[in-house]
C-alpha cells in the first residue's frame, strides 16, 4: 500500500506540475514554483529515496517507530498541502510578471547608488561584528546556548538574538551590491566576504537566501520566466555550498584561519545518501502525527503562532518568557527526544488542526507569498518592488521548511531591514523612487514597457522622456 501511494505521489505531482507549467503565470519566480520544488524534492523525491535505503537515523535518535497509518497519513497530508497551495497561490497572483524597462532599471540604480553605500557602509560593522561572535559561539559549541528540558527549545541565557541573528543583514546587502554593480565581477567582491564568514558559522539558510534572490532578481530583469545560465550556475554553487556546510557545518572553513575550529556534524559516510536531519521533513512531520493526537490528545489549535508576539522580546529584558509559544497544549518531547525539528509547513499544520490545520496553513503562506506577488509585481511595479520581492519570496526557502509564521517574523527585521533604511536615505536625501500604483485598470502584463513608463511618469508628475 505505502509503495503505491508514493507511486501515487509521483503522478499527482507531475500532474499539478505540468497543470502550472501551462498556466500564464507560471515561471521561476512565482510562489507555487517554490512550493513545487520544496515539495517535490522532501515530499516526492526523498520518501522514494528513503524507502529504498530503510532510513532509520531519526526514528533511532527521536526514539519513535511510526506506523504505516502515520506513513501513509504524511503522504497524503503533504500531498493536500501542495494542492491546496498551489491552487490558492495561483488564485491571488494569476498574471505573470511585466516586461522589464531597461530605462526604469537604470534610473532606480542611479536613485539608489548612494542610499545602498550609505547603508551598506552603516550597517556592516555590526553585522561583521556578529558573524565574528557566530564563530566564536560555533567553536564552543554555543555555549550561551542552554536546552529547556520541557520543550527542547534552545534558550539564549547569555547573548542577545537580535545581535546573534545581525549578521544575516549581510545576506540582503550583498544581492543589492550585485544589483548595483549589474551583476558584473566587482559586485560580488563583498558577496565573496559574506559567504566565506557565513560558511564558518555552519548555518545554511542566509547564504541560500542570497544566492537565491541574486537568481531571481536577475532573471526577473532579463525578462526571462526560467532559466538563465547565470542563474544554473548560482543554483549548482548553492547545491556545493550546502553539502560541504551540511557534512562539517563549516569546519574546513574555520581551519582556514585557526588550527582548532570545532568539530564536525556528522560522518557523511555513517549515513545513507540524502538521510541527514538537513533534508529529514518526512521524518519530522511522521513524529508529528505520532505524536499528535494520538498520544498527547489534542491538536496545538495554532497556539504556535502567539510566539510571534512575544519572540522579540530579549530574554535579558524579560527572565520568565515563555521557550516557544506562551499557550502549550502538549510537549513533544514528553514522547521521544525530536532534537533540531524543523516541522514544515503540511507538519504545522497538521499540528494545529490535522488536515483542517494542514489547509488553513497552507493558505495563511499562500496568502502572503502569492499577495506579495501581486502587490510587489502588480500593483507597486517597479526595480526597487522587484527586488523587495525577490528579499520576500527567497525567505520561503526556510519558512516552508519550518512552517511557522515566527520564521517569517524573525527574518523580515534582518532580510528587509537593510533595503527599507536604503529607502529612507533616499527618500530623506533626495528624490524619491517612483514605486506607485500604476494608474490603469489593465493588468502591467498587458501594458508595453513604454506605456508603462507613460503611466508611472504621470502618477509621479514627471514629464516622460
Amino acid at each position: 500500500m505505502y509503495d503505491f501511494l508514493l507511486f501515487a505521489s509521483v503522478i499527482v505531482f507531475l500532474g499539478i506540475s505540468l497543470a502550472y507549467l501551462r498556466h500564464p503565470a507560471a515561471s521561476l519566480a512565482h510562489p507555487a514554483s517554490f512550493y513545487l520544488a520544496f515539495h517535490g524534492f522532501l515530499f516526492v523525491f526523498r520518501p522514494i529515496v528513503a524507502r529504498y535505503y530503510d532510513f532509520d537515523f531519526v526514528y533511532r535518535l527521536y526514539q519513535f517507530q511510526p506506523s504505516m497509518t502515520d506513513k501513509i497519513t504524511v503522504i497524503l497530508g503533504a500531498n493536500l498541502a501542495m494542492i491546496v497551495f498551489v491552487i490558492a497561490s495561483l488564485a491571488i497572483a494569476p498574471r505573470a510578471f511585466s516586461p522589464p524597462d531597461r530605462s526604469m532599471i537604470e534610473e532606480a540604480r542611479r536613485r539608489m547608488f548612494w542610499p545602498i553605500m550609505i547603508m551598506t557602509g552603516l550597517l556592516t560593522p555590526i553585522a561583521l561584528v556578529a558573524q565574528i561572535g557566530n564563530w566564536r559561539l560555533r567553536v564552543n559549541d554555543f555555549e550561551t546556548m542552554v536546552r529547556d528540558a520541557a520543550t527542547g527549545n534552545t534558550v539564549n541565557l547569555h547573548g542577545n538574538g537580535w545581535f546573534t541573528d545581525a549578521a544575516l543583514m549581510m545576506a540582503p546587502m550583498a544581492v543589492m551590491l550585485i544589483w548595483l554593480a549589474r551583476y558584473r565581477w566587482w559586485g560580488w567582491i563583498y558577496f565573496a566576504v559574506f559567504a566565506f564568514l557565513q560558511a564558518g558559522t555552519g548555518t545554511r539558510h542566509a547564504l541560500i537566501f542570497a544566492i537565491a534572490a541574486i537568481g531571481v532578481t536577475l532573471l526577473m530583469e532579463t525578462g526571462r520566466k526560467w532559466f538563465d545560465w547565470r542563474a544554473v550556475i548560482l543554483a549548482l554553487v548553492a547545491a556545493f555550498a550546502f553539502n560541504q556546510i551540511v557534512i562539517d557545518r563549516g569546519g574546513a572553513v574555520r581551519q582556514l584561519v585557526a588550527d582548532d575550529m570545532g568539530e564536525g556534524y556528522v560522518d557523511e559516510n555513517a549515513l545513507d545518501p540524502l538521510e541527514h536531519m538537513d533534508f529529514a521533513n518526512l521524518e519530522y512531520f511522521e513524529y508529528l502525527v505520532y505524536v499528535v493526537p494520538q498520544r498527547s490528545g489534542s491538536y496545538d489549535y495554532f497556539a504556535n503562532v502567539l510566539q510571534v508576539f512575544t519572540e522579540p522580546i530579549p530574554r535579558r529584558m524579560w527572565p520568565d518568557k515563555p521557550v516557544g509559544s506562551p499557550i502549550k497544549f502538549f510537549s513533544l518531547w514528553d514522547y521521544g527526544q525530536p532534537v533540531g525539528m524543523t516541522a514544515s509547513l503540511p507538519g504545522v499544520g497538521w499540528m494545529s488542526l490535522g488536515y483542517l490545520g494542514i489547509i488553513i496553513n497552507a493558505l495563511i503562506f499562500a496568502l502572503i507569498f502569492a499577495g506579495a506577488y501581486r502587490l510587489l509585481l502588480g500593483r507597486y511595479d517597479g526595480p526597487i518592488a522587484r527586488l523587495a520581492y525577490a528579499f520576500v519570496i527567497c525567505t520561503s526557502v526556510l519558512v516552508f521548511r519550518d512552517g511557522t509564521l515566527v520564521t517569517l517574523f524573525r527574518s523580515v527585521p534582518f532580510y528587509f531591514g537593510p533595503l527599507l533604511l536604503a529607502l529612507l536615505i533616499a527618500r530623506v536625501s533626495g528624490p524619491r523612487l517612483v514605486y506607485t500604483p500604476i494608474p490603469d485598470n489593465r493588468a502591467p502584463a498587458a501594458m508595453t514597457p513604454a506605456e508603462r513608463r507613460k503611466a508611472l511618469a504621470a502618477r509621479a508628475g514627471d514629464t516622460p522622456r
